[in-house]
């Protein structure tokens, strides 16, 4: 089906090739757009823009500000900002925000799509046109297997795994609601996909003035979700890497890597950081600040690394001692803060009085 969005579609899903063409020739070049009053409100809508994106409670609406063509070159710019920070966490924010953001409009064409029309008497046309545009092979109520499994993998509800999935002649069963789901999934991997840009330092710095606001919010943001660290609340793939540390065991660089990006990441400082592999075997307090300084952005490539996700983790072997919560989630940080807020909803253990009323004595 040839699609032809209007202006308004392509300001709500800007990511798509017609939209970015559409405003593509109606901005001056980067350097000289980024010197005027109109190209420093672009970058503060960009900002804008990413401010929502770290901020936990998303909230939409069915219009967007300005002109189309302002909102189309907003997105842009905000994919060119976190490129230049380079922070895989924030890169990761504002990929689900902006699919978080196309299924908003999906689901809810009818409150803001005057052209809104069903396909086949249940899908709208925008969705199964959107559909086509972002390469998912999915008709009425059926895709490929093999789409259906890339396309999946990084979903843990278990109604999504094959054995509960009704497959026949290659192709996996779909309902209405998943449908826009799978959208929502398939934006989310092609814009994670093609970050970070290649920018150029000039560019970089001339926007780090702006950005620098943005990297204070967000830090400040990631201290507050995660709070005062809590060893107890480690995942136990974390508690095994620093078993072996305090064993005196000599940890591979995946395991390195993982360990100081996860405790960087939960606001452990560089001195903590170092001073846990003192008893490694090979400690070299010199190469161990190099090492820790790298991974959290405090070095000269000035990337600020996150610990990697549990399928990574699977990958590199260092995926050990699974329990129950380790099913339900797919990242060690997400394990850390359900743990954490588990443990802050039941409080500390209350100790019972004497029989008369008065608290328990003090041991000696």
């Amino acid at each position: 089906m040839d699609y032809s969005p209007s202006i308004k579609e392509l300001s709500h899903f800007p990511f798509l090739k017609k939209a970015q063409d559409h405003a593509r020739g109606r901005f001056s070049s980067l350097d000289s757009l980024l010197s005027d009053a109109r190209g420093q409100a672009l970058v503060d809508r960009a900002l804008d823009r990413l401010q929502d994106a770290i901020t936990p409670k998303k909230t939409f609406t069915p219009d967007v500000t300005g002109t189309p063509e302002e909102e189309i070159a907003a997105y842009a710019m905000a994919r060119i900002i976190v490129s230049c920070v380079n922070d895989r966490q924030l890169i990761d924010r504002l990929t689900r925000y902006e699919a978080e953001r196309a299924y908003y409009f999906l689901v809810r064409e009818e409150d803001w799509n005057s052209n809104y029309q069903q396909e086949d008497g249940e899908y709208s046309r925008l969705c199964v046109a959107l559909a086509a545009e972002l390469g998912i092979r999915i008709t009425q109520d059926r895709m490929p297997l093999v789409d259906y499994v890339e396309l999946v993998a990084p979903l843990h509800e278990d109604r999504f795994h094959l054995v509960n999935r009704r497959i026949e002649k290659g192709f996996v069963a779909i309902r209405k609601d998943e449908r826009y789901e799978l959208v929502r999934e398939r934006v989310r991997l092609l814009l994670r996909r093609d970050l970070p840009h290649k920018v150029p330092a000039a560019l970089c710095e001339q926007l780090s003035p702006r950005v620098a606001a943005l990297k204070k919010a967000y830090q400040e943001q990631m201290l507050q979700q995660f709070g005062s660290i809590e060893e107890s609340a480690f995942p136990p793939c974390m508690q095994a890497l620093i078993t072996a540390l305090t064993a005196g065991t000599n940890l591979t660089h995946a395991g390195r890597f993982s360990l100081t990006s996860f405790l960087h990441t939960i606001g452990m400082d560089l001195n903590g950081i170092a001073a846990l592999y003192a008893r490694s075997p090979d400690f070299n307090p010199d190469m161990t600040m190099y090492q820790v300084e790298h991974i959290t952005g405090r070095g000269g490539s000035g990337t600020e690394y996150t610990a990697p996700a549990c399928a990574a983790m699977r990958t590199t072997g260092l995926c050990v001692h699974r329990d129950l919560l380790c099913e339900k989630v797919s990242h060690p940080l997400s394990y850390y803060k359900v743990k954490k807020r588990d443990a802050s909803k039941k409080g500390p253990k209350k100790a019972e009085n004497n029989p008369d009323g008065t608290p328990p004595a003090s041991p000696a």
